[in-house]
């Protein structure tokens, strides 16, 4: 009789015990035997509930780096999958565009960053909410969003209102001095010395610049095309025109502009647009002037939009790494969300390339 009640005392205080083993087996919707599990808890000494949160990947969990890799070596023998359920990816990104619907129309240099933002965003699942940067209700449409992509140039003003929207915010299109966030850009500079360099091999004396001035402030500097462009026509010992616009850098504006110049009768053997639709409205104002493009002017674009195929002669242009510039800030985004990457500010820059093609004269 005594040894029958031990049997089931014994049985009953086994129960209690291993009541815990069988909260980790429901968490972890798995069917294991009880002895498997109890190796698992002895292999690391801690609790069920330790090891119930580093299966799950729990980030707030502090634990020693040696019992979490017991614990992961253990489960990984025991066929024990690290994840209880797979983890949905709620995050959503704010992306504030400095430019207008006409802007993204007449130049599609935004609209390629853009599309690279979202590609990645799509390819990871994650949701976005898009905002004009003069939008009224800006502060309302970006409230608990993960992170801030701005795409474009923006003022001191308008940065300080974004920081109080998200402490991860990454900058497109955007050098700043100093170096207050995460921003990446291309490098024009590099780029107007292969410009310069390229028409200078190519015999040319004199190179005009087409384009505006950037935005410039005190205590945020914008890499200015033109300064750099000025500054290796002057290395290389080149002649050089400015002509410049304060519109925007359109085809018409392009074409506007070309036809001062012609009627002034100082056209350079060479010109350099600081953008595509600008070359092509400079192109036609020439051609439909009978000045033969390439074989008297010589004529560059910048962003080698689609178009530059299709025009006549082809559009030689500058490749702005622009989609590819999307896609890196929306992963350098993401990883600061999921503590990945580090939120230290930086300046990442893109080289450009060039693309020869039937409007520049070859010798």
């Amino acid at each position: 009789m005594v040894k029958i009640l031990l049997k089931i005392l014994s049985h009953f205080i086994s129960f209690y015990l291993d009541c815990d083993i069988l909260i980790i087996i429901v968490m972890l919707r798995r069917k294991k035997k009880w002895l498997q599990l109890k190796m698992l808890r002895k292999a690391a000494n801690v609790s069920i509930a330790t090891v119930s949160r580093v299966l799950n990947e729990d980030k707030t969990l502090r634990v020693l780096p040696e019992t979490k890799e017991k614990i992961l070596r253990v489960a990984s023998e025991l066929n024990y999958s690290l994840k209880s359920k797979e983890k949905k990816n709620t995050f959503n990104i704010g992306i504030i565009q400095c430019y207008t619907f006409e802007q993204e129309f007449r130049d599609t240099y935004f609209l390629s960053i853009l599309q690279g933002v979202e590609k990645y965003l799509r390819k990871e699942k994650m949701a976005s909410t898009k905002v004009r940067y003069d939008d009224m209700n800006m502060k309302q449409v970006l409230e608990g969003v993960d992170g801030i992509i701005c795409i474009g140039k923006f003022e001191k003003k308008y940065l300080d209102t974004f920081s109080k929207l998200s402490s991860r915010i990454v900058l497109l299109d955007m050098d700043l001095s100093p170096i207050t966030n995460v921003c990446i850009s291309l490098d024009f500079d590099d780029a107007m010395y292969k410009v310069v360099n390229y028409f200078h091999s190519q015999g040319h004396e004199t190179i005009g610049f087409m384009g505006r001035n950037e935005y410039d402030e005190m205590s945020l500097q914008t890499i200015s095309r033109k300064k750099s462009f000025i500054k290796y026509c002057e290395y290389l010992g080149i002649k050089y025109e400015i002509f410049t616009t304060n519109h925007e850098m359109t085809g018409d504006e392009g074409y506007s502009v070309m036809n001062r110049v012609i009627e002034e009768g100082k056209i350079p053997s060479a010109i350099f647009c600081a953008n595509d639709p600008l070359a092509m409205g400079a192109m036609q104002a020439l051609l439909d002037a009978k000045i033969k493009v390439p074989e008297e002017v010589s004529i560059m674009g910048f962003n080698d939009v689609d178009a530059c195929n299709f025009t006549r002669p082809t559009l030689s242009t500058v490749y702005a790494p622009s989609s590819e510039m999307g896609e890196m800030g929306a992963s350098l985004l993401h990883g600061m969300i999921t503590e990945e990457d580090i939120s230290y500010p930086r300046r990442i820059q893109l080289p450009c390339q060039l693309v020869i093609r039937n409007s520049c004269r070859e010798n």
